[in-house]
């Protein structure tokens, strides 16, 4: 029983490192995404600047036509004046005037605020185009080193699994449905060391004599507590 109990432990020890390279498989396309989702968010903001600056020209724009026909109604209004004799006509089309010359003033002072922010704006967007541009680059390199690497443990995992099939065949087909079966309920671990009476994998103590027939190695023994497969080594004497 103690050969079969260390083939299990080395079958365990094996299942392990295939976790572990299929965890690097997985990681490495997910570090991508994470990546891919800083670029779409930073690309987002980026193209948010640049309609943001397209809409203040336009308002830009559409103001500076609108002073264009205050001034030209201005001309035309002050043009009248001289032909009015009317005082009451007068001073409404004063009042007229003097509408669109404060009318003309307020779009003034909007243009100079669209021209704040769009030198604001235009600063940000450069840096940020920047990052985009960084950013990019970064993700091709992430691509390409995530691909090697990739391949790299895809090969050695599938090496690692051959070389598990190997060892399953070394274990008893009974013994070895068992290993499967507590593997699937204890998140993938069947196999527990226990040092000082205590299991390594749930924490908690086992009974004395459980743990005198543990160190005789000729029974398979389970945690009482995770019922998983117990084993000891006999360096824990000399410690």
């Amino acid at each position: 029983m103690k050969k079969q109990i260390d083939l299990l432990v080395r079958l365990q020890e094996k299942d392990r490192e295939l976790d572990g390279l299929r965890w690097q498989i997985r990681e490495g396309p997910e570090r991508l995404r994470g990546l891919e989702k800083e670029l779409e968010t930073l690309a987002e903001d980026v193209e948010g600047d640049r309609s943001r600056i397209q809409g203040l020209k336009k308002t830009q724009r559409d103001y500076e036509a609108e002073i264009e026909d205050g001034l030209a109604h201005i001309r035309k209004s002050r043009g009248q004046l001289m032909n009015i004799k009317n005082n009451r006509e007068y001073r409404a089309l004063l009042k007229e005037i003097e509408a669109a010359e404060k009318g003309n003033a307020y779009k003034e002072d909007r243009i100079l605020d669209c021209l704040e922010e769009l030198e604001n704006l235009n600063k940000g967007l450069e840096a940020k185009e920047k990052n985009l541009s960084a950013m990019l680059d970064r993700l091709e390199n992430e691509k390409e080193a995530v691909a090697k690497e990739v391949a790299r443990v895809e090969e050695e995992l599938s090496d690692m699994e051959k070389s598990r099939e190997k060892l399953m065949e070394t274990i008893a087909p009974k013994l070895l449905e068992k290993y499967e079966q507590i593997k699937a309920r204890n998140g993938g671990v069947a196999v527990a060391l226990v040092n000082n009476a205590t299991c390594s994998e749930c924490h908690l103590s086992i009974p004395a004599q459980m743990y005198n027939e543990l160190q005789r190695q000729d029974t398979l023994q389970f945690c009482p507590n995770c019922y998983r497969i117990i084993y000891w080594k006999e360096s824990e004497t000399s410690a």
